[in-house]
This record gives C-alpha cells, structure tokens and sequence, in this order.
C-alpha cells in the first residue's frame, strides 16, 4: 500500500489516518499484521505515528522448533522530502555530524509513502534476539550439554596438579 505525499498535504489538518489490515510481503505472519497508523506533513518532513501488531512465525533458537510471537511496535518515522545532504556534501570528502533529526528516511524521486516497506522494516527490527520459544527453554538433548554449567576440557587436566614454586627476588 503507498499513500500519496499530496494526499497527506491535502487533507484536514495535513494529518492522514491509515488503519492497515492486510498481509505483507516477505514478513511470515499467521494472519493478516493490524496498524493504525497517522502520516502528518510538517513542511519537507512527513511523520508517521502509531502502533503495529502482528503474529510472527519464527524458529527457536534453542530447540529449533517453529513458534508464533506477539510483536507490537510502536512507530514513530520521520521522511524527508528531497535530501538530507546535497551531492556536493556528499563528495566533499569531509566529514559530517549527524544531529538527532538527522535520522530520516530520504524521499527522494517519489511522491509516496510506501506502508507496506514501513511495517515490513518496524516488524523486522523488533524481532527478539535471541529468538526463543519460551524463557524456558532449553532446546532439545543435543543442546543440554553446550548448556551445563561446568564443562571441563580434559586436556585442561593436567594443570589441577601444577605447583609454582615463588623464585626470591634478587635470585
């Protein structure tokens, strides 16, 4: 779904409401992912408010069994409307100071908002890491022993018989 720069512009306020109920492409979801979502125009910004929520499939990192996840997001994305820094910035071989605005997603050569990239890219970034199907988890026998606490190198054994003898000083 894209919405158009201008139809945010144009309406009430510059303020759009979107309310999002659909599948999105390459996100494996059990069901369809829910947004509601607010675009406002601020002169060459766009910013998009709202939360996301979608049931996940997802592997196990511990048991590599499949699982489905709850992911909610809360969104907040400013778009910029032209570029952040010129082409001649760009190559000037000097370094630059990014600032706390500074973290825009440029809307350069469109005149529209792609939702479906923005959910794509919320949902993404808010998937657990490590990914576990229960806190509980401890995956299955084969993993048990990377798991024990007190695993010893047997070739480490020979120094549990070790003695240093002090050297004095001077000697």
């Amino acid at each position: 779904m894209k919405i158009s720069i201008d139809d945010i512009k144009n309406a009430i306020d510059q303020s759009l409401k979107i309310s999002f109920d659909n599948e999105v492409k390459d996100l494996n979801t059990q069901g369809n992912v829910k947004a509601d979502l607010v675009f406002k125009a601020y002169g060459k910004y766009i910013n998009a408010k709202g939360t996301i929520v979608a049931n996940v499939k997802l592997v196990c990192d511990r048991c590599l069994k499949d699982f489905v996840k709850k992911i909610n997001v809360d969104v907040d994305e400013t778009y910029l409307l032209g570029r952040l820094i010129s082409n001649e910035d760009a190559h000037s071989g000097q370094e630059l100071e990014l600032k706390d605005g500074d973290f825009v997603t440029e809307l350069t050569d469109t005149d529209e908002v792609d939702v479906d990239d923005l959910i794509y890219q919320s949902v993404t970034l808010n998937i657990p890491n490590p990914c576990v199907c229960d806190i509980n988890c401890n995956g299955d026998a084969e993993m048990e022993k990377y798991l024990k606490k007190e695993i010893t190198d047997p070739r480490l054994e020979v120094f549990k018989n070790l003695k240093i003898n002090k050297l004095e000083e001077g000697k």
